[in-house]
């Protein structure tokens, strides 16, 4: 049976972290996000650590050198060698060639979405910031109104999900993470999907396109 090794990424608002989570549990692989890698980092106090923690208090996108840096040191701490998903990395072009490097991916699940639905998505987003579990107010509201079904906390919206943000966001998105597409097109492990349907229609979609790829849960 074939390993999923693969990486997900679309616009933000798209559905990724959902299908992300969906995905590690039907193939029982793990799902690494790139944020959490980061703050592992940070954590841990190295240099490379230390220098991303300059760039996140500023506010600026830390350097491809950087983040491939960080990302090639957490990964080797981790057993992949069963299979994987990645979120949030890469985000570049140049940073999809050098996880090719470090850890070949056989997939590239892109997500497609309108800017327009994108908005709208997060602009009903809420999130508990005890769990992190996310719910949209109008497509998976909380079972009790402002109270996550998970843990209990308080779900509110997050700062950064307001429309200007939230456009800026979106044109971040297109210069320098939708060229992937064409990155992973070129190596014959691009796998596009349309994200703007329900949750369970998507992941029904996703599984099929890998089932005909040969990857089986």
């Amino acid at each position: 049976m074939k390993k999923l090794r693969a990486v997900i990424f679309g616009p933000q608002g798209c559905g990724k972290g959902t299908q992300g989570l969906l995905l590690s549990e039907r193939y029982g692989i793990p799902l690494v996000g790139s944020g959490e890698l980061f703050r592992a980092e940070i954590a841990k106090k190295t240099g490379l650590g230390q220098i991303a923690e300059d760039y996140i208090r500023s506010g600026c996108l830390a350097p491809d050198e950087l983040v491939n840096g960080i990302m090639s040191s957490q990964l080797k701490s981790l057993n992949l060698n069963g299979g994987f998903l990645l979120d949030g990395y890469p985000r570049t072009v140049d940073q999809a060639a050098y996880l090719q490097r470090i850890l070949p991916v056989n997939v590239a699940i892109l997500m497609k979405i309108p800017d327009a639905l994108a908005v709208e998505r997060l602009l009903s987003r809420v999130q508990c910031p005890t769990c992190k579990t996310v719910y949209n107010t109008k497509a998976v509201p909380t079972a009790i109104k402002g109270v996550c079904a998970v843990c209990g906390g308080k779900v509110e919206r997050r700062a950064d999900d307001v429309e200007s943000a939230i456009r800026t966001r979106l044109v971040n998105y297109h210069f320098m993470t939708e060229p992937l597409a064409n990155f992973y097109r070129q190596k014959g492990t691009l796998l596009m999907i349309k994200a703007d349907q329900s949750v369970d229609y998507v992941h029904d979609v996703l599984v099929r396109k890998l089932g005909k790829l040969g990857f089986s849960a």
